[in-house]
């Protein structure tokens, strides 16, 4: 399984541009892929049906040989290279991503969804494999340059940033390692040298610091008083 990286975008802009990306990024599809069929051991052509996608890379940018992104690798193509056309190759040159986002019709746990909408914004929420999708959302820019594109995100690690597109142009807002959920300061998490865990250096917030550990230490025991009720019942 990849490392996830959570995405949270906002589209602004006129009543009119509001109105197209919003169709364009919904618009149904069908995608062919190939897929190792694990009673027959076969590898299979499967038809992936996406009737309400809600947010879709595809329907900002698609392959146009159809015929070697169904694939699972290119022949003569080194691995990992990114070189090939092969749907994985093609998708972290294109999206900068592993996976679309899109919702098939088989979905049953739906993780992209159209949070908020106006007739002047959009904000979508959605998941990414590895890192966040800044080459799709600079080309969707590109389509629309009087519309303004805003993507916080961060990785499951901790690590994460914003950028800014307008016109095409990406403009980073942030990046950080690390983010304190307490007090929002960047890159202050430290791991103790006694092996309490992970601490801010800002706000002494816990974070997954194991708290028995914590007692022990000369260092960091005095912040034990401040930490939230529901850690002390986490642990």
């Amino acid at each position: 399984m990849p490392n996830w990286v959570y995405n949270s975008l906002s589209i602004e802009g006129s009543k009119e541009d509001i109105l197209a990306v919003k169709t364009q990024l919904n618009a149904p599809f069908i995608r062919e892929h190939e897929q190792w069929n694990m009673q027959t051991h076969v590898m299979e052509t499967k038809d992936y049906i996406f009737t309400n996608p809600i947010f879709a890379f595809w329907n900002i940018i698609k392959p146009i040989d159809l015929e070697t992104y169904k694939l699972q690798k290119d022949p003569n193509v080194e691995e990992m290279s990114f070189a090939g056309n092969n749907w994985y190759d093609w998708n972290v040159r294109n999206w900068g991503t592993k996976w679309d986002v899109a919702v098939s019709d088989e979905e049953k746990y739906k993780e992209t969804e159209l949070m908020e909408e106006d007739e002047t914004s959009l904000a979508y929420r959605f998941n990414t494999a590895w890192s966040p999708p800044l080459p799709a959302i600079e080309k969707l820019s590109q389509q629309y340059p009087d519309l303004e594109f805003n993507i916080s995100y961060e990785e499951e690690q901790g690590w994460g940033g914003e950028y800014l597109f307008t016109n095409g142009q990406g403009t980073e807002l942030e990046s950080y390692d690390n983010k304190c959920r307490d007090c929002d300061s960047l890159n202050t998490l430290d791991y103790c040298e006694n092996d309490c865990g992970e601490i801010c250096s800002e706000c002494n917030y816990m974070g997954e610091a194991d708290l028995d550990q914590v007692a022990e230490c000369e260092d960091h025991k005095i912040y034990l008083d401040n930490v939230p009720e529901y850690r002390r019942a986490d642990q």
